[in-house]
């Protein structure tokens, strides 16, 4: 077995500790509401992963509970309002199961092993390394398990009013499958453009990638606002969880790209020239055309 396997093999059992020490709170919590008592059981989870990272010395062990998690808390939902065939609460969970594969796979085919750490922790643990087990705790897994958590808080609510089926479910289920396959594609994209320019350091200028310098992010991004949509179209008003979407939204708009970005352009200037051609992140129409390839690393 392989040493990515083996890794593997241990992240998985160490989830489903992980997923076991929840289920275990959140069932002796009954004296707390809905919401509070999925919100603690979700951070105790997180800590168990943390305190693997701690152990291991890779803060990347957390990565894919971003896409892991979420299903499986709707589904924990499912079962404990012990709710009927709902053929709208089945489109939301396949819309968002759907997305949670095409992530998870995604991950699991670029990750080599815990040998491996994503970039930008190595950068937080550089800056502070007495104080990362902090920035590890706070800003790598606690930070990205909240603001999840609270995109879910809409599915839960649209799940607990027992829905029916209208047209928002239909269009929020659409828009979750359809930005899950946008992201599909773009990570395909990549893939293929890395693997046919292995040992240099070109960027991609093709496919999605020629009408938006993350369409994998705006993959991302659309996900929530579906699932917000089929939300919205179960209490037909504006209220406080429109942040949820707008939230995520800026994740990547003022962190997530503009890191990425800047660590690009340290090393491949003519990234700027990109910027100028091709959306940030929705796809749209080029600002000008070019016949021949800019370097980036996306």
């Amino acid at each position: 077995m392989s040493k990515k396997y083996q890794s593997m093999l241990i992240l998985l059992v160490l989830y489903l500790i992980a997923i076991i020490v929840g289920i275990i709170l959140f069932l002796n919590l009954e004296s707390l509401t809905l919401i509070p008592r999925l919100l603690i059981a979700d951070i105790a989870a997180t800590l168990v992963i943390w305190i693997f990272s701690l152990i291991i010395k890779n803060a990347s062990a957390y990565d894919p509970y971003w896409s892991v998690i979420p299903p499986i808390i709707l589904i924990l939902v499912f079962f404990h309002l012990e709710l009927s065939s709902s053929f709208p609460i089945y489109l939301m969970i396949a819309g968002l199961s759907i997305w949670s594969l095409r992530l998870t796979y995604n991950w699991a085919a670029n990750w080599e092993g815990f040998h491996e750490q994503d970039w930008r922790y190595t950068i937080m643990y550089q800056k502070s390394p007495k104080l990362f087990f902090l920035s590890n705790l706070f800003g790598i897994q606690l930070f990205p398990t909240l603001i999840v958590f609270i995109q879910l808080i809409g599915a839960v609510t649209f799940m607990s009013v027992d829905p029916s089926l209208s047209m928002f479910t239909w269009l929020g289920f659409g828009i979750m499958v359809i930005s899950a396959l946008i992201q599909f594609i773009a990570d395909g994209q990549m893939r293929s453009f890395k693997q046919r320019t292995k040992g240099q350091k070109l960027c991609i200028e093709e496919g999605l990638w020629k009408y938006s310098r993350h369409p994998n992010y705006f993959g991302e991004v659309m996900v929530w606002w579906g699932l917000y949509v089929i939300y919205f179209g179960s209490v037909m008003r504006l209220d406080l969880l429109i942040l949820a979407p707008i939230a995520m939204t800026s994740l990547f708009l003022f962190i997530s790209i503009p890191w990425m970005e800047k660590k690009i352009i340290k090393t491949r200037p003519e990234y700027v020239g990109y910027q100028k051609r091709v959306s940030m992140l929705i796809p749209f129409f080029r600002k000008e055309e070019e016949n021949h390839k800019i370097q980036e690393n996306a």
